[in-house]
């Protein structure tokens, strides 16, 4: 193993285990002058698993390169670029930059231990000690990595990258030569590309591991990550009916709930119009898309503000009332005939005063649960300031209209949602901390106060009624 001839990172053969093998052998022999490696990839573990061997070399090369793009990602030409060579040389660098973007993103992905700081900040003090030079090469695809001992003391040429995972278990095939002439050519072809390349820092990559950021930028960046693309789309969003701006983004808001989970609950307190952004929402449903959207309310509603909606703006949207619902012949407990269509043909039930369902032993409660039911599923819009009335069970029972199942927030740390209402419930109420069911509430709900409003919307003019 002192001199290794094949090296594939099977049955404990690595390269790692090869080139400290061979790099004590050297240090025997009194020449350890430097070590050169030419590699498409790089990263900070690979380091810490020679960095020990590294350090007895006088002197450290490292060049990175572009590797060549896998079958079938061709890069298409683009007009008025150059064909031949000079193409290849373009593509090359457009490869490079993404390979430098892909160790970023690797950083920050990688775990905030006290191993992978031990890494980094070793090769950190490494690439600051000026033993070590890095270049990059552009010019041309960079195929072949290399490992040079000592300028022709011998060469580990083959597949593997200067990676944890190329120097250890990646399935790779490495050929050590020692023959001085072998070598030498090997030692040619390095300083040829090396001579090509441009100095690199390398270093500057991982030195923002460390740096200190203002915990304000901190919290603020986290919030955009977590709503950003909610925030693009509320300001795009386009508006049937005229709306205040928080009634605006509320739409926004509760448009992206309704199709990632078919239904989400409108909680604005008293006064803030929530029937506003649900008309808006079944606006769009019957004149853009062309399907049907049925409404259901408190019976004095369906005459009163609904009908006056109606009459305004020539909606297509039709309205029932709570009883009208429960006696509708298609949903099976009596012989009303208040649903105009088959049930099947109404893409979007919208329900005011929703906290009238949060009993599911209800004849009505049973008659929506039917009404709901189908493929594709029907999106359901709930309308309520006050969707607890007793206990923290009454929006858990309003979710379970259109939640599919227990588990689905399981992939925001929430394997099951009644054990998540039971945790709460079992809390006093007086001293229950927002976050127990925030990421509930955040993923199914559109919940803003008046003071809220006031605060961040300052000229938006409110005075309506739901």
């Amino acid at each position: 193993m002192s001199a290794p001839s094949h090296v594939d990172n099977l049955d404990g053969n690595t390269l790692e285990r090869a080139i400290i093998a061979y790099t004590d052998k050297l240090e025997e022999w009194g020449n350890l002058s430097e070590i050169a490696i030419a590699t498409g990839y790089f990263n900070p573990a690979g380091f810490g698993r020679l960095r020990s061997a590294l350090e007895k070399f006088g002197g450290v090369r490292l060049l990175i390169g572009a590797e060549p793009l896998p079958a079938g990602r061709g890069l298409e030409r683009k007009l008025g670029e150059p064909s031949g060579e000079a193409l290849e040389h373009i593509r090359a660098r457009r490869v490079l930059e993404e390979t430098v973007e892909k160790v970023k993103q690797d950083l920050d992905r990688m775990p905030f231990t006290r191993e992978t700081d031990r890494h980094i900040r070793g090769l950190l003090e490494f690439l600051d000690s000026g033993r070590i030079e890095v270049r990059r090469y552009g010019r041309r695809f960079l195929h072949g990595k290399a490992y040079l001992f000592s300028e022709g003391r011998g060469v580990i040429a083959g597949s593997s990258n200067f990676t944890a995972a190329g120097l250890t278990t990646n399935l790779e095939l490495n050929l050590g030569h020692y023959d001085p002439e072998k070598a030498t050519r090997v030692q040619e072809w390095f300083d040829r590309l090396w001579d090509d390349a441009d100095p690199y820092d390398l270093a500057d990559i991982y030195r923002a591991r460390f740096k200190a950021y203002d915990p304000h930028l901190i919290y603020l960046r986290a919030l955009w990550e977590l709503y950003g693309e909610e925030l693009d789309a509320e300001r795009d969003e386009f508006t049937r009916i005229r709306l205040t701006r928080f009634q605006t983004e509320g739409v926004a808001r509760a448009k992206r709930i309704l199709e990632q989970y078919n239904g989400v609950i409108v909680a604005d307190s008293v006064g803030l119009g929530k029937s506003f952004i649900a008309a808006d929402i079944f606006t769009e449903v019957i004149e853009q898309r062309r399907q049907r959207a049925l409404l259901i309310a408190p019976a004095q509603l369906r005459d009163g503000m609904w009908g006056q909606f109606k009459a305004t703006y020539q909606s297509g949207v039709e309205v029932i009332s709570y009883e009208q619902l429960a006696a509708d012949r298609q949903l099976g407990e009596g012989d009303g005939a208040a649903i105009s269509s088959e049930i099947d043909d109404y893409s979007l039930i919208v329900i005011d005063e929703a906290q009238a369902f949060r009993n599911p032993d209800t004849k009505r409660a049973r008659a929506l649960r039917r009404l709901l039911q189908g493929d594709p599923p029907k999106k359901c819009l709930m309308l309520s300031a006050t969707p607890v009335n007793n206990s923290l069970w009454d929006l858990y029972d309003l979710l379970n209209y259109f939640l599919e199942h227990d588990a689905v927030f399981a992939d925001r740390g929430i394997p099951s949602l009644k054990r998540r209402f039971e945790q709460a419930a079992s809390m006093d109420p007086f001293t229950l901390k927002p976050d127990v069911l925030f990421d509930v509430l955040d993923q199914t709900t559109v919940r803003r106060t008046r003071q809220f409003v006031k605060t961040y919307f300052p000229n938006d003019h409110f005075e309506m009624k739901d």
